[in-house]
């Protein structure tokens, strides 16, 4: 062989190998419910259908993800919870004790102000130390924390990661707006689960004679029957709804104070049980963001999934 050809030779050994991608994949996490609410498992890929803005995809990867995950527990701690906030370190600590070691957890407190009372940890005893500093604040900046938390807390981190919201829903003084938070739910793949407390405060706002003067407003003015609070509950529970529901998370609407520890059981349950599916995305597509529809062929009670994805 000669110098030249030796020489070329080893040149190409030290090169690292080259890879072009085609196309890049999206996973959907989904979450399959039987009729009694149970997580079902025991599925397989030809169990489901994905279609992508209405076209038939072909499911590449199909696992039952085990994979450790992120939980961001993100308070409402707005003066409407003060005299919750016993039941409410309650209910986050039990639900805390359900994950795994490999599995890292924070707590962000949030009224008018947010507070980070325990960046990530695998350690419970740092949990119920963070609790113990969960003080009820004033008024209610519900987006401006989901979106401060996406972004410093969650953007960077790869992997598994999810908040888990406790609110009222009433948000009443953010500067970052509804499609904000979308959008940067959609964009970092935070799953988004919120335990509302509307059911729980709805008699008590009913009550204020603010609202009795609304209802007459409604009434005698806009000549429109029913109730301002129902009405205006309705218009934040669809809100919460469509945020938790773009990347496979949901709403939780305990009644009583006691559920608030049941819905969050109920959320740890899923997220050990959740399936991912993985399709690819089209190239150059020209709508950016896409909505996903997926169905199980099985005979089963709800499906939870991502609904909308980024396209790349």
């Amino acid at each position: 062989m000669s110098v030249l050809a030796l020489t070329l030779s080893l040149l190409l050994l030290q090169q690292p190998p080259t890879y072009r991608v085609d196309a890049q994949f999206v996973k959907v996490p989904v979450t399959v419910l039987d009729t009694e609410g149970k997580a079902l498992l025991g599925l397989e890929k030809s169990d489901f259908r994905l279609f992508d803005e209405g076209e038939s995809r072909p499911i590449e990867n199909f696992v039952l993800d085990k994979s450790p995950v992120h939980v961001l527990f993100l308070l409402d701690a707005s003066r409407s919870v003060q005299d919750e906030i016993q039941e409410i370190r309650w209910a986050t600590l039990r639900f805390a004790q359900t994950f795994d070691r490999d599995d890292r957890i924070a707590v962000i407190g949030f009224s008018d102000t947010i507070e980070v009372l325990q960046d990530w940890t695998d350690d419970l005893d740092d949990v119920r130390k963070s609790l113990k500093k969960l003080k009820p604040g004033y008024r209610t900046a519900l987006y401006d924390a989901l979106s401060a938390t996406t972004k410093e807390r969650l953007q960077k981190l790869p992997g598994k990661k999810v908040i888990i919201l406790l609110t009222d829903g009433l948000d009443n003084e953010s500067n970052t707006s509804f499609r904000e938070v979308m959008n940067q739910l959609i964009a970092t793949n935070t799953v988004l689960y919120i335990v509302s407390r509307t059911k729980l405060i709805r008699d008590q706002v009913a009550e204020d004679d603010r609202v009795e003067f609304l209802n007459r407003v409604m009434k005698n003015v806009l000549k429109e029957e029913g109730s301002f609070v129902d009405a205006y509950f309705k218009v934040k529970e669809t809100s919460m709804k469509q945020l938790a529901g773009a990347n496979g998370g949901r709403v939780f609407f305990p009644d009583k104070l006691p559920a608030l520890g049941q819905s969050y059981l109920q959320i740890a349950r899923e997220l050990k049980s959740q399936y991912v599916l993985t399709f690819r995305a089209p190239e150059n597509a020209e709508k950016k963001f896409r909505r996903i529809l997926v169905e199980c062929l099985r005979d089963v009670g709800q499906v939870y999934y991502r609904e909308i994805y980024l396209a790349p």
